[in-house]
């Protein structure tokens, strides 16, 4: 079942090629590399290895065109993900080169994956041959994929996955039944076994997705969950996913969550109230278990933290930047990057996607001279020149109006992705 609702704006003539206008969609600040930013868009990923001080892109290849759910391995490997074309492609040059996903996972619809956040090696993805839903894993790194480690009912589907940071034997699956029952399945044997509980009794018929696992207690789960009566709320439980609460409900949904060094907790939504469509920002300074409205929040798509500086990826045309950032827990947020900001190509992709630079140019987004030599300098990042197609292509108006594009997709969404979020 797919239920979606679009609100009618002014946009701008053009379109990409899949219909999708310039936004945001990622933020990684990965904690070994103090100085990296990675924002990851619908037209590529934009990057500084300098804290902001220059900014480079490099578009879409054929690996990871339409990407989405992009996180990253922990050090030292520091491998970037996403899924995309139903696979699970993976970079370890900074998105200069691409790769995917081998082994049983090469012939399956992917539709979930995360990185073990205690070892780089360990990674768990979601495929789905037909209608049957099972879980794999890789132990080097999301190269290959051995034999399901799990496999759903017939008529359950499988829609997300986590590890306890605290505790990696303790793995997490959420599921719904062929009666819309939300299920969590909890395994402590690290994926030998699993028990699955019923949520729906306290939770209602919908669709349940993992936001994040407590990193000191591996029994306290956020939840994202989708009732099919009510709008959509989040979700905790804090025995393993036996008995669950809804500390907050939306009329609209849930877009991005991260948990501050402090124990903050920020979840970034988007409201409907009447005809009325905006964001909203939550806060939880007691582990989940109530959340106070923020006023003023941007229109939040994912968020990232490092060294308790909250990072936000928002709406580059409503918000007035691309990619913001908090001191104060979410009170206030500063610009860090706007589109027509960035520096340059980068520079081992620049032939590949200087064709795609121009297009972004004709519609507004960026000026000519992003699009001119490739850039160097101390945000650049070495590597030998692609010569694979872009997965970019879009047709131009060079006089773009201001964007205000507002997209509620309740369950289209809510069953692709994961929270677009910063870790613990």
């Amino acid at each position: 079942m797919v239920v979606g609702a679009m609100i009618g704006v002014a946009v701008p003539a053009a379109a990409r090629a899949n219909g999708a206008f310039p936004d945001s969609q990622s933020v990684l600040t990965p904690a070994d590399q103090p100085q990296q930013i990675i924002l990851a868009t619908n037209f590529g990923v934009i990057q500084s290895m300098d804290a902001g001080a220059t900014w480079l892109w490099s578009c879409e290849t054929d690996a990871n065109a339409y990407g989405s759910l992009y996180q990253l391995a922990p050090p030292p490997r520091d491998r970037l993900f996403t899924l995309a074309n139903q696979a699970l492609a993976y970079s370890d040059d900074d998105t200069c080169s691409w790769k995917t996903a081998g082994g049983t996972l090469a012939a399956l619809p992917v539709t979930d994956a995360y990185v073990d956040p205690n070892n780089a090696d360990h990674v768990l993805a979601i495929g789905a041959p037909s209608s049957v839903y099972s879980l794999f894993e890789s132990m080097d790194g999301g190269a290959t994929f051995g034999p399901a480690l799990y496999t759903a009912a017939a008529d359950t589907s499988i829609y997300g996955v986590e590890i306890a940071q605290s505790d990696p034997m303790t793995i997490y699956v959420a599921m719904i039944s062929a009666t819309a029952a939300p299920m969590l399945a909890r395994s402590t044997d690290g994926g030998a076994h699993f028990t699955v509980n019923d949520l729906s009794a306290d939770l209602g018929p919908g669709w349940l997705r993992i936001i994040a696992v407590d990193p000191e207690d591996p029994a306290r789960v956020l939840l994202r969950f989708l009732d099919l009566n009510d709008g959509e709320s989040l979700a905790l439980t804090t025995d393993g996913g036996v008995r669950a609460s809804k500390p907050v409900t939306v009329s609209g949904g849930f877009t991005s969550f991260v948990r501050l060094p402090s124990g903050t907790m920020l979840v970034g939504a988007t409201t409907v109230n009447g005809s009325t469509v905006g964001p909203a920002l939550f806060r939880s300074r007691d582990r989940g278990a109530s959340f106070a409205q923020l006023p003023g929040a941007p229109s939040i798509r994912a968020l990232s933290q490092r060294d308790g500086i909250a990072y936000a990826a928002a709406d580059n045309f409503d918000d007035g930047f691309a990619l913001g950032t908090s001191a104060d827990e979410g009170e206030t947020w500063q610009a860090l990057l706007q589109y027509n900001q960035v520096d340059g190509i980068l520079p081992c992709v620049a032939s590949r996607c200087r064709a795609a630079c121009q297009t972004e140019v004709d519609i507004g987004l960026w000026p000519q001279d992003v699009c001119g030599a490739a850039a160097t300098g101390d945000g650049g990042i070495g590597g030998n020149p692609a010569t694979d197609g872009c997965g970019c292509a879009v047709t131009a108006d060079a006089n773009p109006v201001p964007v205000s594009v507002v997209v509620l997709v309740l369950v289209l969404v809510f069953v692709r992705r994961r929270y677009r979020g910063g870790g613990p």
